[in-house]
């Protein structure tokens, strides 16, 4: 009987090493991805500049301010676009 208490015991023990890993590995993760999240949002801010910078460069009396990376087209006009971030 002491050896199954020792045992359960002993699980015990091992399942509360196996959760507190598994919590570091989660927090491991979300730390993740939010880096990816902010890398990718970096990524894509600068590849709409750089397109934005070559219409100026082929157009340099166009007027360019209205556009933005966040813009959509709606009904033929440039609208402001709600980000989920």
């Amino acid at each position: 009987m002491a050896w199954l208490e020792e045992r359960s015991i002993n699980r015990e023990v091992h399942l509360g090493h196996v959760e507190a890993e598994l919590l570091q590995q989660a927090k491991r993760f979300e730390e993740t991805e939010a880096e990816l999240t902010g890398d990718a949002i970096d990524a894509y801010d600068a590849g709409f500049k750089d397109a934005l910078a070559q219409v100026t460069y082929a157009h340099p009396e166009m007027d360019t301010s209205p556009f933005a990376a966040s813009n959509r087209v709606v009904n033929r006009h440039i609208v402001s676009r709600l980000l989920p971030f």
